[in-house]
Order: C-alpha cells, then sequence, then structure tokens
C-alpha cells in the first residue's frame, strides 16, 4: 500500500454511510473493583474477559481516564487479559481506541503494554497487530502501532514513560487493501477530528490474519511498581465514532435539552 492509497483510504473512511456506522464492541470497565475475570459487562462481545489474577484489576483512579472505574496493570503476561468478538469482523477498515494513564512508576527501556488483535489467545501475539506503549527508555517516543514482529513505528515525541496521572488517548485504524490479509495499521496520540489524513506513524506489512476474532492486552518488562491503567475500550468502523463525536441529532437534542434547562432555570427565577 502506497502513502497516497492509505491517505486515500483514511479519506473514505471519514465519510463512511450512516449504515455503516456501528460499535463493533466496547468496554469501560465500570465494574465492582477487584477482579476482571469473568466480568462481562459493554457491548458487543461473546463472554466474559479472561484476565490473570496477578496481573489485572479493577480500580477507581485517583484521577479518571474516561469516567468510572478502569483496568489496572502491575504485572507481565502475554495475556493479560482478553476477550472473544461476538462475531469475528473481517470488515476493511476497523478503528480501537482506549485511554491510558501511567498511574505509578516510570517506564524505562522496553517496559511494554499493547493492545493484541488476532484470531486466537494462545502465545505472545507477537505475528499479530498490536497498538500501545513500547517504552525506548529516552523519552522520546514511547506510543507504537506494527503489523507484526517485535519492530514498529512510533508516533514522535511521544515521550509519556514519566508523566503520571495524565491521560492519552490512543487510537489505531486496521485496514488492508483488497480481499486478503489486514496489511495497514495507523496510529494516531490524541488525535482532533481533523487529523485522520495525518497519522502520527503508521505500519505497513502482512499481518497474517484475515479477520479478528480476540482483542487482549499483553505486558512484558514492567518493574514492580508500574502500573498502568487502561479505560473506554473500543472498536468502531468509523473515525467520528472512535474520536467518540456524537452525530449531529444527538447534538441536536443535547441541545434541545440544554435549552429547556435554561429555560426552567429562568422561570424560577
Amino acid at each position: 500500500m502506497t502513502i497516497k492509497k492509505l491517505v486515500a483510504a483514511f479519506a473514505l473512511s471519514a465519510f463512511a454511510p450512516l449504515s455503516m456506522a456501528a460499535i463493533v464492541a466496547s468496554d469501560n470497565f465500570d465494574y465492582k473493583a477487584g477482579e476482571l475475570n469473568a466480568q462481562s459487562g459493554g457491548t458487543g462481545w461473546a463472554g466474559a474477559w479472561t484476565a490473570n489474577t496477578g496481573v489485572t484489576h479493577v480500580v477507581t483512579p485517583g484521577v479518571a481516564l474516561n469516567g468510572g472505574n478502569a483496568l489496572q496493570i502491575s504485572g507481565n503476561n502475554n495475556n493479560a487479559a482478553y476477550r472473544q468478538l461476538g462475531a469475528a469482523f473481517s470488515g476493511n477498515s476497523l478503528y480501537v481506541d482506549f485511554y491510558v494513564q501511567i498511574d505509578n512508576g516510570a517506564l524505562t527501556a522496553n517496559d511494554f503494554m499493547s493492545l493484541w488483535l488476532d484470531v486466537g489467545t494462545t502465545g505472545e501475539h507477537l505475528s499479530a497487530p498490536n497498538i500501545g506503549i513500547k517504552a525506548d527508555g529516552s523519552g522520546t517516543n514511547d506510543v507504537f502501532v506494527r503489523t507484526s514482529g517485535f519492530a514498529g513505528a512510533f508516533a514522535p515525541n511521544s515521550n509519556i514513560g514519566s508523566n503520571n496521572d495524565v491521560t492519552y488517548h490512543i487510537v489505531g485504524l486496521l485496514s488492508r487493501t483488497g480481499s486478503g490479509n489486514y496489511d495497514s495499521f495507523a496510529l494516531w496520540l490524541n488525535p482532533e477530528l481533523g487529523d485522520l489524513s495525518t497519522p502520527d506513524a503508521y505500519m505497513i506489512g502482512n499481518t497474517g490474519i484475515s479477520q479478528i476474532s480476540h482483542i487482549g492486552f499483553r505486558s512484558a518488562n514492567l518493574d514492580s511498581g508500574d502500573i498502568l491503567l487502561i479505560d473506554g475500550l473500543q472498536l468502531s468502523t468509523t473515525w467520528k465514532e472512535a474520536l467518540r463525536v456524537p452525530e449531529p441529532g444527538t447534538v441536536a437534542l443535547l441541545g434541545l435539552g440544554l435549552l429547556g434547562l435554561s429555560l426552567t432555570k429562568k422561570r424560577k427565577a
């Protein structure tokens, strides 16, 4: 895939018809504080979370990420937490996004936490697309994306390694050019609506998979005391959904609601 085709694909996805717009799956981790394992909230899933109880917990953050509780990762496991989609996704473009925060500790060289997208739950998921944190140790490029393998493309100046209690929004677009395997993965860090055609990083390469049936989190090389928080996990089909932009009708209804509240307040005065 050329850069020109990649940008064109981004532009087309921005104008997807409403009939194609959908949240494929989502979870805000608004569970009771404790274990994530066997929790089954959110939408678009075939069953509950399977989570390593020594590595993951649901906690109430000191500084909220996306409101409510969040997933905490404080150890290392190839399948720290994973879940099956309600139906395997085989469309040409899939947005993934989540909020992440360093709650404690400081990321050093090769500290790693990623969201993987795959067709199974075994192994290290090195041959599958990954997006998340792969700290370089120098505080310059800590947020990465990759289609497969150990290498990756990094968002420039994504020096988040020691910025505790700061929330970052990571957005990815996994796509393909034809009917074969997914072959492109783009990354945005804290994007705005007009940033679609200018990803912070992207990687081109065969992922080896043509559909997504499972997603999960992998952590590696985290030191004792390193704590990461994740919230607002979402898989969707449009850029606006990935950026949580409400549809115009919703905005209008919200406006009417606010207007009604305003008028009510005026009448009571």
